[in-house]
């Protein structure tokens, strides 16, 4: 290289360089979006039982809006459903930090504020803690792990175990203090393509409260939609 070239290679360097912070910014403020859907149906004991969940958020790396929402009919009722709206942050390599608002619409319309932690656990463990302040100011908080086994690259297995709490007995709600119901069982999918995947789930729902427990147990075939 002789000197000339030398000397324009570095004008050419110095003249980059400012740029190279602001396109590393522009980078970061890119927004991306994704949507998990699943519906399902099947039976419950001896009961008809049909199930959806969806979550989804759009926004950048860092910050993003985040929302979900869930439900059950029972024999053709519906039983339990609600939304939530977040606000969701990154603070740390596959966890964000989410806070929002929760409306439950069954089995009672009520309000809640939410805050909570969603990301990756070692081992590859999906983890999603929350806890609920109610408009009245009772507290609530929801566990849900889950994990992903690869049978193939198409053919995969997810045991899960979701837990609600309560802080403290609510008798007019027929609420007692500590897990108030709890979901767990095997969920396998068969991914036709990444956004399609189809699937059987057979779980295990109880339900406590101030006059006892009660389980059912639930097998139901669904519909994955990844968009």
């Amino acid at each position: 290289m002789n000197h000339r070239t030398g000397s324009l290679t570095l004008a050419l360097a110095a003249a980059l360089a400012p740029l190279a912070g602001p396109a590393r910014a522009m980078e970061d403020d890119a927004i991306f979006q994704a949507t998990r859907v699943e519906v399902d149906a099947g039976r419950s004991d001896s009961k008809s039982i049909a199930a959806w969940r969806a979550d989804g958020w759009i926004g950048t790396d860092y910050n993003r809006f985040a929302w979900r929402t869930e439900g059950t009919r029972r024999d053709g009722r519906l039983e339990d459903a609600e939304v939530q709206a977040l606000y969701s942050r990154y603070v740390a390599p596959f966890w964000d930090l989410q806070l929002g608002l929760r409306r439950e619409l069954k089995p009672a319309a009520r309000n809640y504020a939410v805050i909570g932690m969603r990301g990756l656990a070692p081992y590859a463990f999906d983890v999603d803690v929350a806890a609920f302040v109610r408009s009245d100011g009772r507290l609530f908080a929801r566990t849900r792990a889950e994990y992903d086994m690869l049978f193939t690259n198409r053919l995969i297995a997810r045991p899960f175990v979701g837990i609600d709490w309560a802080a403290r007995s609510i008798p007019s709600d027929g609420i007692k203090a500590g897990a108030t119901s709890s979901e767990w069982g095997l969920n396998v999918r068969y991914e036709i393509t990444r956004a399609v995947a189809p699937y059987l789930e057979i779980g295990r729902q109880w339900q406590r409260g101030t006059d006892g427990g009660a389980g059912a147990n639930s097998v139901r075939a669904g519909l994955r939609l990844v968009l």
